[in-house]
């Protein structure tokens, strides 16, 4: 029988040459197969009566046994591409963990021992941390039973390891890939190698050796926040509020986005603000898609002293990729703290990453002292902040913007009481002020509109009234502070019919904070009745953005002063001139006297004036007022009350009149003029 030869045949590609099947990104299979041929023959030898014999042959018999090297490595992540040697498109966080299973089996017919390999490729952007990854294998016979276990090789330590399979035996081998540095977009490759002893000793070791590819790219939620504020807040008034939107964006315009899940949303109010607690509920939260709305808690972690809720945070948010979660809440001025005139709230956002990285992600719209950390995960300039309410400029960008409080606040003080004469003159016509003072904390009447007033008569005295000629005088002190004297600066306006003025036409910059500017306005009196009076109103007109609450008007009071002039009377039966002061009577009920009987007269002139002298005052009574029935009998002195008066003329009988002549009669002070008359028979 003729012998088999020995076959030796390594397939180069694998199961595609033995099965006819195209070739392609798939599992080799390395097989060489070889015969061991046992001839046989037996011998006799044997002896004839003592004497030996030749030895006889049998014949030949002989055995061939055939002999199968055979091995396959496959990859066997579900990549959607099964029983092929790629592990493709494995998601991996920064510094996780990239778990890439393979199965070695010996599909031959004799033990075969396979000696591993695990190295970085070069056609990525960052390799693992060899030292760090781990590798597992367990081998199982072909009906499911564990052989044994050998845990936690490190990757390093996997090179060269030598993995013993019988016949009907497989390994499964799984490999959890450390990353270290890696940002979003990197890419991380393994080559995992097997080599067959068996085969290597048939032929060379290429063809002794099957590799798979472990490919892996880095994902991670990528934020975009986007927070605005709705409307300024006025702090004047205690119950005014403003309304913030978050709006969060796992952003899908990078390839590297992934899904997030459990993160954490955090607004710790800045200083003189407080949340309106009833204002942030789930109500107040909208999401996209499948997103989730999270568990609310509200805190006092704001950046303010007291004890008032100021901040909360939104945890349990699961993120998809391109989708949004809004949230709304208003503020409100916290009145034990104070507030400054532009502040910006920020948001920060936590996302845990999980997948074997102790990475939690931290992104704010505070790029520089919020903590975010995404600059180490995210590709270089990838994340950028701004602060002025724009849209972010890059994927993931964040924007904020400040809270504009209102706190303009004017306040209007007077009133003033001034006195005019029946008849002003240039110096005697009234000059009431009114006082604005910006009470705020930004300038006021620096645009127009923005801070008018009103000057109008409010009464009935048609012979008072606000001088149509002329100019408004205003005085603006800078700092508001009397003692300071070099900062004041003088303006003047046209009278204006209407009564109204404009602040930006004197000051164009208008009142600075604490600044004051003090109106001077004239009141002049054509034949006005003494002892009456008339009002004026000066009224504060804020306007523009947020305008505060306009103060009361101020009223002035103009009185018209002059002298008032008494005359009373009072008999003197026996022309003794002793008559007390009492006996004297100004009223209009006729004084009953008999001829021979003397009656005094007492006229008084009073200036009514608080403060301004009247002169040449002339006192007189004229004879032809009692001639016909009476003779002058005696003439008194001039008396005068106060101080700072002068009688210049004594009083006399010029044969006309009785009088006296007074220059000046101070303010509240009276003169007197007193004779008696005796009754003809």
């Amino acid at each position: 029988m003729k012998s088999n030869t020995f076959n030796h045949s390594l397939l180069a590609v694998g199961v595609a040459a033995v099965m006819g099947i195209s070739t392609g990104a798939m599992a080799e299979t390395k097989t060489a197969k070889g015969a061991v041929v046992i001839n046989n023959t037996a011998k006799a030898s044997y002896s004839v009566d003592g004497v030996a014999q030749n030895e006889v042959e049998s014949n030949k018999v002989t055995v061939n046994v055939s002999e199968t090297g055979s091995f396959s490595l496959i990859a066997q992540n579900a990549d959607g591409n099964p029983g092929d040697d790629l592990n493709a498109g494995l998601v991996v966080v920064p510094t996780g963990v990239a778990q890439f299973t393979h199965r070695l089996e010996n599909l031959g017919n004799l033990t075969d021992t396979y000696t591993m390999a695990l190295t970085n490729k070069t056609d990525d952007t960052k390799n693992f941390d060899l030292a760090a990854t781990k590798v597992t294998y367990v081998v199982y016979k072909d009906n499911g039973t564990v052989v044994r276990t050998v845990a936690d090789i490190t990757g390093t330590a996997f090179t060269n390891t030598a993995i013993v399979l019988e016949k009907d035996e497989y390994a499964v081998i799984t490999v959890n890939g450390k990353t270290t540095a890696n940002v979003g977009g990197d890419t991380q490759n393994l080559t995992l190698t097997a080599k067959s002893t068996y085969l290597a000793n048939k032929g060379t070791a290429a063809e002794a050796t099957a590799t798979n590819t472990d490919e892996s790219i880095t994902k991670l939620p990528v934020f975009s926040i986007v927070k605005s504020v709705s409307q300024t807040l006025d702090i004047n008034n205690p119950d005014a509020t403003a309304e913030y939107t978050i709006t969060v964006k796992n952003d899908n315009s990078v390839t590297y986005a992934a899904d997030a899940v459990g993160i954490k949303i955090i607004d710790n109010l800045p200083e003189g603000l407080k949340l309106v607690t009833s204002s942030l509920t789930a109500a107040s939260i909208t999401t996209t898609g499948s997103a989730t709305k999270g568990t609310i808690a509200q805190n006092n972690k704001g950046f303010g002293s007291s004890a008032t809720i100021d901040g909360f945070e939104i945890t349990g948010v699961n993120l998809p990729v391109g989708q949004t979660i809004t949230i709304k809440f208003k503020v409100q001025k916290d009145a034990d703290e104070t507030l400054a005139k532009s502040t910006v709230n920020h948001v920060n956002i936590e996302a845990p990453l999980g997948g074997g990285s102790n990475v939690t992600v931290i992104d704010s719209t505070d790029g520089t002292n919020g903590g975010e950390n995404t600059n180490t995960y995210y590709p270089s300039g990838a994340d950028t902040e701004n602060e002025n309410g724009t849209a972010p400029s890059t994927p993931g960008g964040d924007s904020t913007q400040p809270l504009t409080s209102n706190q303009r606040a004017v306040t209007l003080t007077g009133p003033t009481t001034r006195e005019v004469p029946n008849t002003s003159t240039a110096a005697t016509q009234a000059v009431h002020q009114t006082v604005i003072t910006n009470t705020g904390r930004e300038t006021e009447g620096a645009n127009a509109g923005e801070l008018k007033f009103k000057i109008e008569d409010v009464g009935l005295n048609a012979n008072v009234e606000p001088s149509k000629t002329g100019n408004i005088t205003l005085v603006y002190d800078k700092d508001g502070d009397p003692a300071t004297t070099n900062d004041r600066t003088t303006a003047t306006l046209p009278y204006n019919e209407t009564g109204e003025y404009d602040i930006k036409s004197a000051f164009p910059a208008g009142i600075a904070p604490k600044g004051t500017v003090t109106i001077s306005y004239n009141v002049v009196s054509t034949a006005a009745v003494t002892d009456t009076t008339e009002n004026t109103k000066v009224t504060l007109i804020p306007g523009g953005t947020d305008k505060p609450v306009a103060p009361a008007p101020v009223v002035d009071t103009t009185s018209v002063k002059g002298v008032a002039l008494v005359k009373s009377q009072a008999l003197d039966a026996t022309c003794s001139g002793n008559v007390a002061d009492s006996a004297f009577s100004s009223s209009t009920t006729a004084l009953e006297a008999e001829p021979g009987q003397c009656v005094v007269y007492k006229i008084v002139a009073t200036n009514t004036f608080s403060s301004y002298p009247v002169t040449n005052l002339v006192i007189s009574d004229l004879l032809s007022n009692f001639s016909a029935g009476a003779t002058v009998q005696t003439i008194s002195p001039t008396t005068l009350t106060g101080t700072g008066s002068t009688v210049t003329v004594a009083a006399n009988n010029n044969n006309t009149s009785i009088n006296t002549t007074v220059n000046p009669l101070a303010a509240t002070n009276t003169a007197t003029l007193k004779f008696s008359i005796k009754i003809k028979p």
